[in-house]
């Protein structure tokens, strides 16, 4: 078996350090643009099958050369809405199973309502497996095991907060602004609708520390196109963030109102305001004029996922919810919270545990209890869990 892991970055690293060590592979590629980067992480796994190559996801004869032969490729290389349905096509044209990390919600939603790509891997016997990282990914799997842990579900909601991160690395920092830009989709009155970032803020009952006044709004994100595609009779999904400081919301929101999250090429510049805006971010000055107070916040994420409908003839609702806490973390690195999960699902492909053809995210092909409590307890992360059953006494 031959593995191709495009992209050197933390995450993709990571996911190929984890496959190495469990074996289960004749060959395995690492590839960069960064050639010397792809040659330092093939060396740091050390393993004679691990070789290193350079290539370019914006060439798509690179992109051919470098996934020639291989059975599973692993795509990291973001932003996805760039670069995720290119490389997608590549690797099916190379005759391969795909596995990616996307967490733009517009791939997601090419992949889902645009058939051809369902129709060409099935046609080729392949996988097409995305967004199977922490979120979404493990968020999708918490949906699953939520709805059906209730006799019927009509609503899901995936609710992402933590206290605002002017940089996460110039990659995230764009996903992130491309998010909440202009008009985004989700789930609403069983169907796809758009809809304005960061609109229709709800408050959601969080579990100890995290408070409940924080209100949060519509993100764009694969969950909200992915979980009413796979779990049936859904009526809403929606994806959901806040940051913590009410600061950080105005800031995004006016660099939108600005312009300044767009990704059209201006005359007499030489980039995007998105992409300068997005690597500003990630400098010294950047980060410190665009930074907020803590305040009273939590150093922490919450990721909280719940579905509503029926239990046992009464309204009901099951709440999953995890956190990350800072100040006394226990849990894994920022990229490692992606890379298990990512990891663990690449090796049930390769183990032939998913079976599915075509198009899927994880909560289409992967069983979502034990693979969950597996990947929260290998990232050191605490998960919680809360039945609500209202029942009319009389």
């Amino acid at each position: 078996m031959k593995l191709v892991i495009l992209s050197c970055g933390s995450v993709a690293s990571d996911v190929a350090r984890r496959i190495a060590v469990g074996g289960g592979f004749d060959e395995m590629v690492v590839a960069d643009v960064r050639g010397e980067l792809a040659d330092s992480v093939a060396a740091s796994i050390g393993s004679p099958k691990v070789t290193s190559a350079r290539f370019d996801a914006t060439d798509p004869d690179s992109l051919a050369a470098v996934v020639r032969g291989a059975d599973i490729v692993f795509n990291g290389v973001g932003p996805y809405y760039r670069h995720g349905i290119p490389i997608l096509e590549g690797v099916l044209a190379a005759g391969a199973h795909y596995v990616d990390v996307c967490d733009e919600f517009d791939v997601a939603e090419e992949l889902i309502t645009n058939p051809r790509y369902d129709e060409a891997a099935k046609k080729a016997g392949l996988t097409v497996l995305t967004g199977i990282g922490a979120s979404p990914g493990l968020t999708n799997l918490l949906a699953r095991w939520a709805v059906d842990s209730l006799d019927s579900a009509h609503s899901v909601h995936v609710v992402l907060g933590l206290p605002l991160v002017v940089d996460m690395g110039s990659t995230i920092n764009e996903h992130m602004l491309h998010s909440f830009d202009g008009e985004i989709t989700q789930f609403l009155d069983g169907r796809y609708q758009k809809v304005p970032g960061w609109g229709d803020p709800r408050q959601f009952e969080l579990f100890p520390p995290f408070p409940s006044h924080h209100r949060f709004g519509f993100m764009g994100h694969p969950e909200s196109i992915t979980v009413p595609h796979f779990v049936a009779g859904l009526r809403e999904a929606t994806s959901r963030f806040t940051w913590f400081q009410q600061e950080g919301v105005e800031l995004y929101r006016t660099l939108a109102r600005l312009g300044l999250t767009s990704t059209e090429e201006l005359e007499g510049l030489p980039v995007s305001p998105r992409a300068f805006l997005s690597r500003f971010m990630a400098t010294d000055h950047g980060r410190h004029a665009m930074s907020a107070d803590m305040g009273d916040a939590v150093n922490g994420n919450v990721w909280h996922v719940e579905a509503e409908g029926e239990l046992e003839g009464a309204p009901a609702k099951v709440v999953f919810e995890a956190h990350v806490l800072f100040d006394r973390r226990r849990a894994a690195s920022g990229a490692a919270l992606t890379a298990i999960p990512a990891a663990a699902g690449v090796r049930q492909l390769m183990e032939g545990r998913i079976t599915r053809r075509g198009v899927v995210a994880p909560e289409g092909c992967i069983d979502p209890e034990p693979f969950v409590r597996a990947a929260y307890a290998e990232m050191g992360v605490p998960l919680y869990r809360r039945v609500v059953r209202t029942e009319q006494l009389r």
